[in-house]
């Protein structure tokens, strides 16, 4: 019998891990990891986590008998993948489900800044009616700026080229399709920030990625364009969006990841009225959990069969002299 500890475990994760996991010995917390006493559970095997729970070195050493580490998501930068890779713990991830929810809530928060949806609202609501200064711009007729075109920048270009707009990316890796199919052109970084009166951004965080959008990337953009951020929030330097916002060099944002979340009450960007936010919940429809829990699951099992699913740890891996991780029983 497998021993599983499932963290951040609303009630739809409990029901639907019991119904497809039935007598699989699982363990289920409501809290992130960081909260749990994990002395109560040193003989878990796998840990299912979402994005909220850091799994540092403390967590993984607190678990003696850790095998898989599955985040419910597609981004891993949460997991300590060295002390991770150290141990011989394989690390899966859930990729996919997010593509469309994501590019669908890029122009959610796109078309609330150009048309200033949030403020036309508390004026309704205020018994205010129409003001010049509600009026917005349009997509159409614009350039479209994608940086990384994963599943998720593919999907955008697309949106975005059918709303009418030019559409220039950047990426390392070219989907050399996307331009044969007159969806996209592919720029260098510098014209994309240059030219762009969008800009959209799609990259894992990274070390090269860290600060990507910084003072001198902002200061090469368009004066007035938009940026819009549902990747994570430290490939953007805060502090120096902030400042383009409040200067003027940037007209406005749409940001549904910050630097640190949740923020702090005082943390500028929260009073910034030409800025859009939302608290990270560009993947989160009911289709997309969906997925997710279904996608989970099937990782565990094919854990469990010596068939291990969406490895993100294998170069780290391959570097430590290690005995089989695996086991056929």
């Amino acid at each position: 019998m497998r021993k599983i500890l499932v963290v951040e475990a609303d009630s739809k994760t409990v029901s639907t891990f019991n119904k497809m996991l039935k007598g699989w010995g699982i363990a289920f917390e409501k809290e992130i990891v960081n909260k749990v006493d994990l002395t109560r559970y040193v003989d878990t095997e796998i840990l299912s986590v979402f994005v909220f729970s850091k799994v540092s070195i403390k967590v993984i050493e607190s678990l003696p008998n850790l095998k898989l580490i599955v985040t419910r998501s597609s981004g891993f930068d949460h997991i300590d993948i060295e002390a991770a890779s150290k141990r011989g713990i394989l690390v899966s991830n859930i990729p996919g489900y997010g593509s469309l929810p994501v590019a669908e809530h890029v122009f959610a928060l796109l078309l609330a800044v150009l048309r200033k949806i949030v403020k036309a609202d508390l004026m309704v609501r205020s018994s205010k009616w129409f003001s010049p200064l509600l009026q917005g711009s349009l997509i159409n007729g614009k350039t479209f700026g994608i940086i990384g075109t994963g599943a998720i920048g593919e999907r955008v270009a697309r949106i975005a080229k059918a709303f009418g707009a030019e559409v220039i990316a950047y990426d390392v890796f070219k989907k050399t399709a996307l331009e044969a199919e007159g969806v996209l052109r592919y720029v260098k970084l510098e014209e994309v920030l240059e030219r762009s009166d969008i800009i959209s951004i799609h990259v894992p965080l990274t070390r090269e990625t860290y600060h990507m959008i910084n003072r001198d990337s902002i200061a090469r953009m368009k004066k007035h364009a938009v940026l819009i951020n549902t990747s994570r929030g430290q490939v953007v330097d805060q502090e120096a969006l902030v400042e383009a916002l409040k200067t003027g060099k940037l007209s406005g944002a749409g940001l549904d990841v910050l630097e640190k979340e949740p923020p702090e009450p005082d943390d500028p960007i929260l009073k910034l009225e030409n800025v859009v936010l939302t608290p990270h919940i560009a993947w989160n429809t009911v289709e997309a959990e969906d997925y997710i829990l279904q996608s989970t699951i099937d990782v565990i099992k094919a854990f469990a069969n010596g068939n291990p699913l969406n490895i993100v740890n294998l170069k780290e891996l391959e570097k430590q002299t290690l005995a089989p991780i695996i086991s056929s029983n």
